[in-house]
């Protein structure tokens, strides 16, 4: 994936360096990126449009280096289990990828994703 400067964007190129204060923002380095979360993107059922899906399934594949779709799969796949459970939290773990995701619709309705590399045991 090409960026805007010509930048390569593929997997293992990518780096998660911070959050921001807020948890609105993470920053990314080689190359440097900045990945912004609008909180207002959820609708009345708890879901974000499938854009967003693809979206957070493009970022977590360029911190992971796992198959966009795979992500995006596991990521609905998340979000409807959340959505079902008591305590609003789902997870898929995946050879190169942990997903985590808490879903609800209380209050306005939200989503927190955490897509990352999995601990490899020594």
């Amino acid at each position: 994936m090409q960026g805007d400067n010509g930048s390569d964007h593929r997997a293992g190129n990518t780096h998660f360096d911070h959050f921001s204060a807020s948890g609105g923002s993470v920053f990314f380095k080689k190359p440097d990126r900045v990945l912004i979360c609008d909180p207002k993107f959820v609708n009345a059922s708890g879901f974000p449009s499938n854009d967003w899906f693809a979206l957070a399934a493009t970022a977590g594949s360029a911190v992971t280096g796992v198959d966009p779709k795979k992500l995006q799969a596991a990521a609905h796949r998340c979000q409807r289990t959340a959505l079902k459970d008591d305590g609003e939290q789902a997870s898929v773990a995946l050879p190169n990828a942990a997903v985590g995701w808490q879903a609800f619709t209380r209050d306005g309705g939200g989503v927190v994703v955490d897509v990352a590399i999995p601990l490899r045991k020594h």
